[in-house]
């Protein structure tokens, strides 16, 4: 069951695969007939690097050469361009260094300039070559960042016959890789969206006949609205609540295994999700908080997530759909529990943990669930 349900890790494959198949077609496209280089973004848990891998696959069964490298906080210009190299199989090299990992011998010593990854593919055995980059949101030095955008318009000015696939956390192309005008037309940005409910039930159906399991139609259900979208969640969920029938002997997933679920799910989650729901509710007593908050997680949300503040005609504030009080709804945004969006247009709000609007829901329905049962 560990390997039909994985939270923890990237899904590997097309038969695991749920959904996306708009945004894997328009990746392979922009890479394979425009040459253009590709930014996937969302938030957290919705699915990035299952997909960078995905399009990673089927281009390397279209002929591409394909490296990756992780980034990390410290990572600088030089580490992702030599770690990228490294990545490449050796015998791509005319003559393979025995004493550098991959390609690593294919760059010179010293300082890396763009023109260095631009000249890159002379020295290789290869057709083209693309880029993966992952987690791109969290190198924090901003001159690495202002010399990747140079690097992408020495590729593309040279025609240099490498693709780089940019993936982070953002709300928008511009967030992730910064303004450069002079770029944008060689970058095309790929948003990645929720999955919609039945794409979630599916993804749960899919993993159960894998496990052995059977999860029945309302626990699938309670599932994708409890998940709203987010593939990690859903993933999570099931894979608690198989863990829980197995123990008790069990193949099919009832309603008690899925309030298991909920509550290991609820213990697990992100330590600084809790201390927030914990100080902005007072420990779940400031009642017309909590309702407020209640509301905006359970409430109107567009497919990435994403939720509207405004004065409608009657001079009330609404929020996701639901009147909220203006003091209440600044706590929210002093706090961090909402924050406005980067790159929409104004008044476009989310959860400023990515987690939150789950964790909110998963604490309300356990309550729930505590005194009723599931189908």
């Amino acid at each position: 069951m560990r390997e039909a349900f994985t939270p923890m890790w990237p899904q590997l494959g097309a038969k695991r695969f749920v959904g996306r198949q708009a945004q894997l077609a328009r990746i392979i496209q922009a890479i394979d007939e425009e040459r253009a280089h590709v930014v996937l973004y969302a938030e957290r848990g919705r699915g990035k690097t299952s997909l960078a891998n995905l399009a990673a696959e089927f281009l390397r069964h279209a002929g591409y050469t394909v490296a990756h490298y992780a980034c990390a906080a410290e990572s600088d210009f030089e580490a992702i361009i030599r770690g990228l190299a490294r990545d490449l199989p050796s015998p791509l090299l005319a003559s393979p260094a025995a004493s550098l990992e991959g390609c690593a011998a294919a760059l010179p010593a010293g300082r890396l300039e763009p023109r260095d990854v631009v000249a890159l593919p002379s020295r290789l055995v290869g057709r083209h070559f693309v880029f993966v980059l992952d987690e791109y949101d969290r190198v924090s030095d901003n001159a690495t960042r202002t010399r990747f955008a140079d690097t992408l318009k020495h590729i593309s000015d040279r025609g240099a016959p490498i693709s780089f696939l940019i993936v982070g956390v953002s709300d928008s192309l511009e967030q992730l890789l910064g303004r450069h005008p002079s770029i944008q037309r060689n970058v095309v940005g790929v948003p990645l969206p929720l999955l919609s409910n039945a794409e979630v039930e599916a993804l749960v159906a899919r993993g159960s006949q894998e496990a052995g399991l059977d999860f029945s139609s309302p626990v699938r259900a309670c599932i994708a609205a409890l998940a709203r979208g987010v593939p990690y969640y859903a993933q999570l969920l099931a894979l608690r609540a198989g863990q829980a029938a197995l123990e008790r002997g069990a193949t099919a997933i009832a309603g008690p295994d899925l309030l298991v679920a909920i509550e290991r799910t609820v213990a697990e989650a992100d330590p600084r999700v809790i201390a927030l729901y914990d100080t902005l509710t007072e420990g779940g007593r400031a009642d017309t908080l909590l309702s407020l908050l209640r509301a905006i997680a359970a409430g109107t949300q567009d497919e990435f997530g994403q939720f509207r503040a405004e004065v409608a005609a009657d001079e009330r504030l609404y929020v996701a759909g639901t009147v909220a009080d203006p003091a209440l709804w600044a706590r929210l945004l002093e706090a961090g529990a909402i924050r406005a969006c980067n790159g929409a247009s104004l008044g476009t709000f989310a959860f400023g943990e990515a987690t939150l609007r789950q964790y909110v829901l998963l604490r309300t329905v356990s309550l729930l669930l505590a005194r009723t049962t599931v189908p």
